[in-house]
């Protein structure tokens, strides 16, 4: 959030920002706005039909009129096919420090869930520090995101690809009629 403020203020653009649970927005967030963004792999954090279609209509709810919905996912219908265990390394030097990061992904069985095992390293003293993060992601195929967005009443579902946008994951726009 702080960074989209950021980027938001050097263009001098005005962006209302804020974090709030998916699933509850119409209870926590007030007004309606022309857009609603959800970036970077968020919505499958909801591991439920229920929760998803929650997050859907809750998002819908605070789109003004002709509103759009803005949600970015990994390609859960490719990956499926092939379930990764592992990404490679990245290697980043930012002003807070060299970092190196990767992760070990655990399928479920079902291979409708993985547990991704996000694991940084940092350079401290004479060796290095490591951290470890867990989080469990649902496998959603874009079929059924769409569905989540049809069924919380927004219309004109589309598909962009990273070719497309730029953007590091395919991105799905759903409209408020």
């Amino acid at each position: 959030m702080a960074r989209a403020e950021r980027e938001a203020r050097a263009m001098n653009v005005h962006l209302t920002t804020g974090v709030a649970d998916m699933r509850t927005l119409d209870a926590q967030v007030e007004g309606t706005f022309p857009v609603v963004l959800a970036l970077d792999n968020a919505v499958t954090h909801l591991l439920t039909d229920e929760d998803l279609d929650a997050a859907a209509r809750a998002m819908a709810s605070k789109l003004a009129p002709g509103g759009l919905v803005v949600l970015s996912v990994r390609d859960a219908d490719a990956l499926v096919q092939s379930q990764p265990r592992f990404t490679s390394e990245r290697l980043l030097d930012a002003p807070e420090g060299r970092r190196i990061l990767f992760q070990i992904w655990d399928w479920a069985a079902d291979g409708r869930t993985y547990t991704v095992h996000q694991f940084i390293l940092r350079p401290e003293g004479k060796g290095w520090h490591t951290t470890e993060h867990t989080g469990v992601y649902r496998a959603l195929h874009r079929v059924d995101l769409e569905r989540a967005l049809t069924r919380a009443g927004l219309m004109d579902t589309r598909w962009h690809t990273p070719e497309e946008t730029g953007f590091h994951q395919p991105i799905l726009t759903a409209r408020r009629a």
